[in-house]
């Protein structure tokens, strides 16, 4: 998305023009929410947190630096506003490294997500990435499903790089594992 657009709507806002925060909405919403829901699991948590990020953008837009993607500074403001909600509701999960696993997890991944049959694979997609941790299924869907690059992700979510390789690996493991158990019950 082009960002003149996005500074000239800045403008507006901070000129007084609060209705022209409405092209933020209808340009970031969806991203937004795909975000919020890959970590709460919920659609009525997702909307709430949606719009609690959203407010928080508006109240914070004097603070945004135009060195950064508005929409990557959104979507912090998504991400950090999802953490506080699941902290809030005590799912909060911890980290857990997982590091020397000689299993090509990326392939597997791969080979599980070509398992669902076509017209089932969105459906079951989500299905399984609705079992999964927050921050790993957050990772899956920003990694694979919107191709975001790791440095984006990086500014998105405030994790490391290395974080972030080692959280994907484990969504990719857990990916499988459910996704195993799924085709197993049909």
């Amino acid at each position: 998305m082009n960002s003149i657009p996005d500074n000239v709507y800045i403008d507006k806002v901070l000129s007084g023009d609060t209705n022209a925060f409405g092209y933020f909405i209808r340009n970031y919403q969806g991203m937004a929410y795909s975000i919020a829901i890959s970590m709460v699991k919920n659609e009525f948590n997702a909307n709430d947190v949606v719009q609690n990020s959203f407010i928080r953008a508006f109240k914070a837009l004097r603070s945004y630096r135009s060195d950064a993607k508005f929409s990557t500074w959104l979507y912090k403001i998504v991400v950090n506003e999802s953490l506080k909600f699941l902290k809030k509701n005590k799912r909060t999960q911890e980290f857990i490294t997982f590091m020397g696993d000689p299993f090509d997890y990326s392939t597997s991944f791969n080979e599980a997500v070509e398992s669902f049959d076509k017209a089932d694979r969105k459906m079951e997609i989500t299905k399984t990435m609705n079992l999964m941790k927050p921050r790993e299924a957050l990772l899956l869907k920003l990694y694979y499903l919107h191709e975001e690059p790791i440095v984006e992700i990086e500014k998105i979510t405030g994790f490391s790089k290395s974080n972030i390789k080692v959280l994907l690996h484990r969504a990719r493991k857990s990916f499988l594992a459910l996704s195993v158990q799924h085709n197993n019950k049909k």
